[in-house]
């Protein structure tokens, strides 16, 4: 039987408001991929440049420079998931959407004002704000508009509106990188140059969603206020504490190395930037594919297995990039990068189905600004361990968090995590 357009949004659940909020997503979210996988490589090129490279390695100034921005990322994320949760509990969908892009074009304005390290590092905060103070809000509009036994599909169709910008951005980001470094004879000049170039076109995508948020999003009244953070904290369930513990050590294995990966790869391997933009590309590639096909069998066999599988990749990247020989090698530890998404449905669905609808907005909110705040000395720690023991020696230390993470999981959480899949089908 042929699927009519009235039924195919039902089942997408796609309305005026989704189609908006999903557009905003993808705009954002593709003005933010266009230069932020190489903001490392921008800091590098400003505060030490080809001096260091020369030696074979990355100066002190720019590893604490990374460790710095990552960290102050981590604790203003933190804020934004709990402020997001808060504001949209209070503004409602149009209101927080608003100010949430317009922050975001604030912080591009601010980058093409000064090309100081410090004013880079401030105004990519303002930028990346913009992710976590939406979580909540998307988070809400599932949880409100499909049913429980469909919220897989539906975030992972979600996921894949949020990872397209994760494939175009870095990709186009590599090759105008290094057209611009062909052009100026020099990585460093045109790192600086052409991530200015960047950021003036995802300035240009920020405008266009602010605009088209103000002129058609529906006005809704604001919905009654929510019990304050302390309230929202102890309520939460105790699978979802476990989760959350579980989920601070595999996340610190992620950041003592996420914002590093572009030096390793440009500095230590001496690989290009365009081939490290279709490394990017690829492990996103990788983690869009697996969506759909999750999203659907977790309606079939549960959550707990492909949350489990999860912690496991997230542990297996940074000791299969350690390992990895040039060429091949590295395509194959991007791909396991990517798959570390492969249960990233699965677990968004166990977070709503075990948060209440009073509070679910700013539980979500307080969720991510709990492990941000947790997690946010792991780059500071990584840009130590970098400088004083080599790169090699950070990805073996993120593996071992990695493992304990996963550990914690199987422990701990994986068979409370069965019990709530059955209790919630």
């Amino acid at each position: 039987m042929m699927t009519t357009p009235g039924s195919l949004r039902a089942v997408l659940a796609l309305n005026r408001t989704v189609g908006i909020v999903l557009v905003s997503v993808l705009f954002f979210g593709l003005g933010e991929q266009l230069w932020s996988p190489f903001l490392p490589a921008y800091l590098d090129a400003k505060l030490n440049g080809s001096a260091a490279h020369s030696m074979g390695g990355v100066g002190l100034a720019a590893l604490l420079a990374v460790g710095i921005y990552a960290c102050l990322r981590n604790l203003f994320e933190a804020a934004c998931y709990v402020g997001g949760g808060q504001l949209t509990a209070r503004l409602g969908d149009r209101g927080s959407l608003i100010l949430f892009g317009a922050l975001t074009v604030g912080g591009y304005v601010l980058f093409l004002s000064s090309s100081a390290p410090v004013i880079a590092i401030i105004a990519a905060l303002l930028i990346v704000g913009w992710d976590p103070l939406s979580v909540p809000l998307t988070f809400t509009t599932v949880a409100t508009t499909v049913t429980t036994r469909n919220q897989g599909m539906a975030f992972a169709l979600q996921s894949i509106q949020k990872r397209l910008p994760r494939i175009i951005g870095p990709a186009v980001a590599g090759v105008v990188l290094a057209a611009a470094a062909r052009h100026h004879g020099s990585a460093d000049i045109g790192y600086v140059v052409g991530m200015r170039w960047l950021v003036g076109v995802s300035l240009l995508l920020g405008l266009g969603s602010l605009v088209m948020q103000v002129l058609w999003m529906p006005r809704y009244p604001a919905p009654p206020r929510g019990p304050d953070s302390l309230t929202v904290v102890r309520g939460f369930h105790p699978t979802l504490r476990r989760l959350l513990l579980a989920e601070i050590f595999t996340r610190w294995c992620d950041w003592l190395v996420r914002e590093f990966v572009v030096l390793y790869l440009l500095v230590i391997r001496g690989i290009d930037p365009a081939s490290v933009g279709l490394l990017f590309a690829l492990q996103n590639t990788v983690a869009l594919l697996t969506y759909l096909p999750i999203g659907r069998m977790t309606a079939v066999v549960g959550l707990q297995p492909f949350i489990g599988l999860t912690f496991i990749f997230f542990a297996l990247f940074p000791l299969s990039l350690a390992l990895a020989p040039d060429g091949y090698g590295l395509v194959v530890a991007f791909v396991i990068w990517g798959l570390r998404e492969i249960g990233e449905p699965a677990r968004k669905a166990l977070i709503v189905s075990l948060l209440p609808a009073p509070i679910r907005a700013q539980g979500v909110g307080l969720y991510w600004g709990l492990r941000g705040m947790a997690i946010c000395w792991a780059s500071i720690i990584g840009a130590a361990v970098w400088f004083w023991l080599g790169p090699h020696a950070l990805l073996y230390l993120a593996f071992a968090f990695g493992c304990a993470g996963a550990a914690v999981f199987y422990l701990y959480t994986r068979d409370a995590v069965e019990m709530e899949g059955e209790f919630s089908s």
